[in-house]
């Protein structure tokens, strides 16, 4: 009789999905039975027939187990994806999801130190960047011309999302809304924090023209 994905080894697709996000990384077959508190020959046999369903990979010396895309539709771990959708011609919306992503983080390459920000203001709304979004800010002491950077303003103790341009011993900071006038500071005077990297934001009205 070919294996069949029964309640226990859902719950172990969820330990394993769980031991992952929580242990910083996929677990072995030990951690797994230690986690579970049973036999490693017992969580062995199960994982055999979790693999020969195509749900687990083994990865590294250790065996580590790494969860499949079959693996995290079945157990909802992470947000699903329904396949595209077209921003052109309309086309056939899918009922069931190819695969889940993992977690927001992953979907977004957030890397270790990055961090989140949220925007108070409208002033690079031209990029979609609206009043209460939350901003992915990868730390940074200096970002390319042109690049959207998280900026110490000088004597105001307090932080800006702009444009960055470097002009002779001049930093220009632009906004993305033609209402706001341009900033223009000593470049010894500011401090780069980051570079912006990805935008949150709910849905709703958003601005026409460019985005980022």
């Amino acid at each position: 009789m070919p294996p069949r994905l029964t309640p226990l080894r859902l719950h172990l697709l969820r330990t394993i999905a769980r031991l992952t996000r929580d242990g910083g990384g996929p677990p072995s077959a030990a951690e797994l039975a230690r986690a579970l508190g049973s036999t490693e020959a017992t969580v062995s046999f199960h994982l055999k027939a979790l693999r020969d369903l195509g749900h687990i990979e083994r990865s590294g010396a250790r065996g580590r187990l790494l969860l499949t895309d079959a693996a995290r539709v079945a157990i909802q771990d992470g947000i699903p994806i329904y396949g595209l959708v077209a921003a052109g011609a309309p086309v056939l919306a899918e009922q069931a999801p190819d695969h889940v992503t993992p977690s927001l983080d992953s979907l977004l390459g957030v890397r270790d130190g990055d961090f989140l920000l949220q925007v108070r203001g409208e002033s690079m709304t031209g990029i979609g960047v609206m009043d209460g979004d939350y901003v992915l800010v990868r730390p940074a002491s200096e970002v390319l011309d042109g690049e959207v950077a998280v900026v110490l303003i000088p004597g105001e103790n307090a932080a800006t999302l702009k444009r960055l341009y470097r002009f002779d011993t001049d930093v220009i900071l632009l906004s993305e809304n033609p209402a706001m006038p341009r900033l223009t500071y000593p470049a010894a005077d500011l401090q780069v924090q980051g570079r912006m990297v990805a935008r949150l934001g709910m849905a709703g009205p958003r601005p026409l023209g460019r985005r980022p």
